[in-house]
């Protein structure tokens, strides 16, 4: 094992000690030659060449070394910013490793993460008390098992709304195994890919009161959350998972800080997806409704849950819904000309229940359609049907105000809750969105495709265009196409892309 690294050592001493002996042996000869001057001229270039190559291999010897000597710097530095990086790693592991702890072991609230294909690849263990199951018959298994099909089949709905991309929260009462019953207050929230699929669902559980007189098992968003201890428990727990999701997708701490700028630097990218005409021998134009997500540094994106909540929190969906506005409209102003179907196509904004209470709102569309050169026929505010009970009065000034500006207003989750049908009459509404939790069940429940078509029939004579939402296949388009809803919208017809995408 020596003799190769020995070898190697002295091989420049040899090279140089032949060297010397060849220009010895060659003094001599000339010694004895000194007649011959041909041969004295011979000998004498080979001294010289030999020189010459000691010369050379000295030269190249140095080079190599002083490359060498810049090769080693630069691995130095570079193991110093490695260096540098993994003290940086090890201390947002630390943290990451104390968030993980306080979730998985302290924290009451019950959180799961489901993937894309309904099956648990994490929770904690007040998720695994309230199920009553160990920890291997829950991980890997799907919702439906493991939850049981009976409260599977209740929650399915708005399940399939969180996997679509919506975040979803509603109350229900659950039923334990001792006959008592629980109110439990649901947040689901979607984790979003950076090509708008979605990749799976966070669910936090908490509950809100303990035994209830109410009997009925199932989605009830119509009760009131009691004024308790519990419930300033779930909002400070909410508040506490809302600020770790965003602390860790957004690598900064002070999340209302990190929006605002994101705000300031244009940091949000506008996706759309397309509303299809069911009817395509009617000649109807396609209508494309647009969402926001958080572009970071490297171009990736995070889910609408990881800022969303903040924001709300921090009183900034104003902002938000302002930055969309003018965003938009730019990019209308820049298409304009370019595509001659465009003029024809609307644009669905949905709008936050703080944004339906600013008063200045209205004026700043306005102001922004007459600086762009848009016309307000081409916007189409969308306002949530579970806004209509707190907020009436501000949701009527706001119609008024954007109808003023030539805007267009659709109400969304319409059939989700119970509603009066009168408000269909009272707002002036150019569309109305049939909540997805109905599209999602009109195949296999009865119940589900009445309530569809009295909507249906109802908005068509009031001459309010509908739209079913969540559309997820075709078996579903063909039953919507039969009934005589004007549009859908879901994955079954298109998944979201960047605006900028669109042809």
């Amino acid at each position: 094992m020596k003799s190769p690294n020995l070898l190697k050592a002295v091989q420049p001493f040899i090279a140089v000690i032949a060297v010397i002996a060849t220009a010895i042996t060659l003094v001599v000869a000339i010694y004895f030659t000194l007649l011959d001057l041909a041969w004295i001229a011979f000998l004498a270039g080979i001294v010289f060449a030999g020189l010459i190559a000691i010369v050379s291999r000295a030269t190249r010897a140095e080079v190599a070394a002083s490359h060498r000597g810049a090769e080693l710097a630069v691995a130095e530095d570079k193991l110093r910013e490695l260096g540098e990086r993994a003290q940086k790693l090890e201390t947002m592991l630390s943290h990451a490793n104390t968030l993980l702890q306080f979730a998985d072991e302290m924290m009451p609230a019950m959180v799961a993460y489901a993937d894309a294909e309904g099956i648990y690849r994490y929770h904690n263990r007040a998720f695994r008390r309230w199920l009553d199951l160990p920890a291997h018959r829950i991980d890997g298994h799907p919702m439906r098992e493991a939850l049981g099909r009976g409260v599977f089949a209740q929650i399915e709905p708005a399940l399939m709304r969180a996997f679509a991309g919506e975040m979803v929260r509603y109350e229900r009462t659950h039923k334990m195994e001792d006959g008592t019953s629980v109110r439990i207050h649901a947040q689901l929230l979607p984790l979003i890919g950076a090509h708008g699929k979605s990749l799976g669902i966070f669910a936090i559980l908490t509950q809100i009161s303990g035994p209830s007189h109410v009997q009925v098992i199932g989605l009830d968003s119509t009760a009131t959350e009691p004024e308790s201890q519990p419930a300033a428990n779930t909002s400070a727990l909410e508040s506490l998972f809302n600020a770790s999701v965003a602390e860790d997708a957004t690598g900064i701490p002070h999340a209302r800080e990190r929006i605002m700028a994101a705000i300031e630097r244009n940091e949000f990218s506008l996706f759309c997806q397309r509303i299809e005409p069911l009817d395509r021998s009617a000649g109807l134009p396609g209508h494309y409704e647009i969402l926001i997500r958080l572009r970071e540094e490297e171009e990736n994106l995070i889910p609408p849950g990881a800022f969303f909540p903040l924001a709300e929190e921090s009183g900034l969906l104003p902002q938000l819904d302002r930055w969309v506005v003018a965003n938009l409209l730019q990019w209308l102003e820049n298409r304009q000309g370019s595509d001659g179907n465009l003029d024809q196509d609307t644009f669905f904004l949905n709008i936050a229940t703080a944004t339906l209470c600013d008063a200045d709102f209205p004026d700043y569309v306005a102001q922004q359609l007459y600086k762009h050169q848009v016309s307000g026929r081409m916007i189409c505010f969308e306002l949530a049907a579970s806004d209509l009970a707190a907020n009436r009065g501000d949701i009527d000034e706001f119609v008024r105000a954007v109808k003023l500006a030539g805007c267009k207003v659709a109400l969304s989750g319409f059939g989700r809750e119970h509603a009066s049908v009168n408000v269909l009459r009272d707002l002036p509404l150019d569309f109305l969105k049939i909540d997805g939790g109905v599209v999602l069940n009109i195949l296999r429940d009865p119940v589900s495709m009445s309530k569809l078509v009295a909507i249906n029939r109802i908005a068509k004579a009031i001459g309010i265009t509908t739209i079913a939402e969540l559309v997820e296949d075709d078996a579903t388009i063909a039953s919507l196409r039969q009934v005589g809803v004007a549009y859908c919208q879901g994955f079954g017809v298109s998944r979201p892309q960047p605006l900028a995408d669109l042809g």
